[in-house]
């Protein structure tokens, strides 16, 4: 029997490396200074610091950015569904959707402000906004792009508009919105902080500015990392759903190892 030999994992060892020089740099040889790069010590006594306002900071900032994702998402889809579906819909609401689609959605801060005023709401709306063009386009990109012979077969077959769509329109676009889904969670995040500039002293947001206008680097550290975490989580989250939705697709991963 061929024994084989434990090795460690390329993504452990590279993580090894990084701390093992993040230690060095910073406490032995101190070859950085502390507002550029703090450490690993100082991120520790920054989170203790700020653990009295740490947990509701986090729910506050979980509740836009869920809130303004699943607005988001629901929205976009809907949308994108309803340009595919209906051409009188497309042509009232497409161009609308083109016009709109490549203005930055931090620059709508301002207007937010003076429209919504502050609050929680302007705030999810902000990132409903920045998903639901994600989302909205991709989902009518991947019906436009869906191969024809799918729609011809189940017309022949005597299935209706309705009955295609359901039943071919929608399992076929799934595994092709995953992409665009996780990206759009993962910019919710972002989305989220630009969101908080809109005054309301809450969430992880707020604090980030907080620490920003003290310099204090290891605070703002944190609260990234915190970000990170939570972006990690729900990208986990939206690939196990993923994975159970499109059991029945062959998502084999493709490697060019081995080809010259």
């Amino acid at each position: 029997m061929i024994k084989t030999k434990n090795r460690i994992p390329p993504s452990l060892l590279a993580f090894l490396v990084l701390m093992v020089a993040w230690v060095l740099a910073t406490m032995v040889f101190k070859v950085v200074t502390y507002t550029f790069l703090p450490s690993p010590v100082d991120l520790a006594e920054a989170l203790w610091s700020m653990r009295k306002n740490l947990l509701s900071a986090c729910l506050a900032s979980l509740r836009i950015t869920m809130s303004g994702f699943l607005i988001g998402l629901t929205v976009g889809l809907l949308m994108g569904l309803l340009m595919a579906y209906s051409k009188a819909f497309m042509d009232t609401v497409g161009p609308f959707m083109e016009f709109t689609r490549p203005i930055p959605v931090f620059a709508l801060i301002p207007l937010f402000m003076i429209w919504f005023g502050l609050g929680i709401l302007p705030q999810v709306f902000l990132v409903a906004l920045g998903v639901m063009g994600i989302i909205g386009v991709q989902t009518y990109e991947a019906i436009k792009n869906m191969p024809l012979i799918y729609i011809r077969a189940s017309q022949n077959l005597g299935a209706n508009k309705k009955t295609i769509f359901k039943t071919v329109v929608i399992p076929y676009i799934i595994p092709h919105l995953v992409g665009a889904i996780r990206v759009a969670a993962a910019t919710s995040w972002g989305l989220d902080v630009a969101a908080e500039f809109m005054g309301v002293q809450i969430g992880l947001g707020y604090n980030m500015i907080v620490q920003q206008m003290y310099l204090n680097t290891p605070g703002i550290m944190v609260i990234v990392l915190i970000y990170c975490c939570f972006a990690i989580i729900l990208d986990k989250i939206i690939a196990a759903i993923e994975r159970r939705l499109t059991v029945w697709t062959d998502r084999a991963v493709v490697t060019f190892e081995g080809i010259k």
